[in-house]
């Protein structure tokens, strides 16, 4: 018993020092969008199978340049830019991935909240990653860690 205590702690004080890690000031500019998936049906948001983290990406938004860069938490050295974009502010921008004249989709943040729109639908079964608080995702990734 004392042992599985001592491993609580420990997940306990992992999770603390990761979320506590994660959750520096960003920049006026950035915005990190905590994505996750399903493996089941989900139900009014409810996921009825497995949680699976995607890595997190952080945008840098230039609202001068109408232009977006993002990394991911796994690789923050490696800045990628997304010029194909139309940007109001930080929390509302759409990107396309090229300068196609009609786009298979466009994404970015909609009022803060990541969006994905198709403008041509050829896949029906895909189901998109939803966007959920940074703390929810420290969780399944807890719990991914010591599964």
């Amino acid at each position: 018993m004392k042992r599985l205590t001592g491993h609580l702690l420990v997940a306990m004080a992992f999770a603390f020092l990761a979320v506590a890690t994660s959750m520096r000031t960003p920049l006026e500019n950035e915005v990190t969008v905590y994505m996750l998936s399903c493996d089941g049906e989900p139900v009014d948001g409810v996921c009825y199978g497995k949680d699976k983290t995607y890595p997190p990406f952080t945008y840098k938004v230039s609202v001068d340049q109408h232009s977006v860069w993002y990394w991911t938490m796994g690789d923050p050295g490696m800045r990628r830019e997304l010029s194909f974009c139309a940007v109001h502010d930080t929390n509302s921008w759409l990107c396309q991935w090229n300068s196609d004249e009609t786009p298979k989709t466009s994404f970015g943040m909609v009022s803060g909240k990541y969006v994905e729109i198709a403008t041509c639908v050829t896949d029906t079964t895909h189901r998109p990653p939803i966007q959920v608080p940074m703390w929810r995702w420290w969780l399944v990734r807890l719990r991914e860690k010591l599964s």
